[in-house]
């Protein structure tokens, strides 16, 4: 994950291999993304310097480097994924956001059939209340007495 500086902007790493895993990773991811949301498949180093704060003059030897490491392609000062770039670029978004995509407790998973119908949803959801129901009683304690000393007990069983 992208350390923030004071201001709001992002702080690389200070050690030059760092610095080049670093930017590969963003590069990749952010060309990635550009391409997947439609916005193209080629940039240039001042959209470069856009989207992740780079200096486009640095941004242009990290994107040079790309090429060199076969991850891009360049056409002059328009540079592309190849595909060795574009399933890296892939692998990069991906693990940048895998935490933001994983199931929550509880929910179901892409290919649960709850998905593929009405029926299995409501079936799948009454699994789950039960479920969380029953941890619910689980992990409560098993005093039959709900804190009232009138003598009266009730039983959450």
């Amino acid at each position: 994950m992208s350390a923030l500086h004071e201001d709001s902007s992002i702080v690389a790493p200070k050690s030059s291999a760092l610095q080049m895993l670093y930017w590969r990773s963003e590069i990749l991811q952010v060309m990635y993304w550009l391409r997947g949301e439609g916005f193209g498949d080629i940039v240039d180093a001042p959209m470069i310097e856009r989207f992740l704060g780079v200096d486009a003059h640095r941004g242009v030897s990290y994107l040079d480097r790309l090429v060199e490491e076969g991850y891009l392609t360049a056409d002059g000062e328009w540079y592309a994924l190849s595909d060795f770039g574009l399933k890296q670029g892939a692998r990069e978004f991906a693990e940048s956001f895998s935490e933001l995509t994983k199931p929550a407790h509880g929910e179901c998973s892409d290919d649960c059939w709850c998905h593929a119908s009405v029926d299995e949803a409501d079936a799948c959801m009454a699994h789950r209340v039960e479920h969380n129901h029953l941890m619910d009683q689980k992990h409560m304690p098993h005093n039959h007495n709900d804190g009232h000393n009138d003598g009266s007990a009730h039983d959450h069983h």
